[in-house]
This record gives C-alpha cells, sequence and structure tokens, in this order.
C-alpha cells in the first residue's frame, strides 16, 4: 500500500514537472500605438520594429515625424546614446518589463520546485 502511494506521488510531480516550461512568465511585451506627441516612462523599455529588425530602447521620445530613444543597455541621460529614426520607417512599438518577466519566471519555477518536492517526498520526509 505504501509502494501505491510513493507510485502516485511519484507520477504526480512527473506531471506537475512536464508543467513547468509552462508556468515562465513573459515580459508582457503588448503593441502600443505612438500617440504624437508622447514621452513613455523613462525607463519603460520599448522594441521598436523595422521589418525584421529591432532595437530595445527607453527613454522613449515619439515626435511628429521621428522615434528616438536610448538603447536600453546604456544610461537613460545618455544623450550621445540617442538613436532617432523617421517615423515612417519605424513598423511597431512594443512596451514591456523583462525585469519584472524574470523575476516572476525564478518565482514561479522556484515555487514549483518546492511543490515538487514537498509533493513527492512530504513533509516529514517519509
Amino acid at each position: 500500500m505504501r509502494e501505491l502511494t510513493r507510485f502516485r506521488r511519484l507520477r504526480s510531480a512527473l506531471l506537475c514537472a512536464s508543467l513547468l516550461p509552462l508556468s515562465a512568465c513573459g515580459a508582457g511585451w503588448h503593441r502600443i500605438e505612438p500617440v504624437v506627441p508622447r514621452s513613455l516612462p523613462e525607463r519603460q523599455q520599448v522594441q521598436l520594429w523595422q521589418g525584421r529588425q529591432r532595437l530595445q530602447l527607453h527613454a522613449i521620445r515619439v515626435d511628429h515625424d521621428s522615434v528616438s530613444g536610448v538603447p536600453y543597455q546604456k544610461p537613460t541621460d545618455c544623450d550621445s546614446c540617442k538613436v532617432s529614426l523617421p517615423s515612417s520607417t519605424v513598423d511597431s512599438l512594443r512596451a514591456g518589463n523583462p525585469t519584472a518577466g524574470f523575476l516572476k519566471s525564478v518565482a514561479l519555477t522556484l515555487g514549483t520546485l518546492l511543490a515538487l518536492g514537498l509533493l513527492t517526498y512530504g513533509v516529514g520526509g517519509g
């Protein structure tokens, strides 16, 4: 009887482990419409798409004829790093938060592993 219970726990743990990749959270990228003129929050990361090319920027400013921003790896106040493109060449803009997505993924993964451990071995280890 004890072996059957252990087998059921193991089967449940394997089922949960197979669902683990589904628990990952993305950055929540969503398309935004460029309202002219517009400034997004300074630290807001935006993907700027031109055909198949993507630029990831922050400190975004949308004007009547251009979209400008700073590559997200650079400080927001880096004037020499600023990229400016004509609006007509920009296909779309997507806003997201990769840092929050990463932290949610880590928390969900660790929580799932903890739940698997408790399910498989029980609180008392027996």
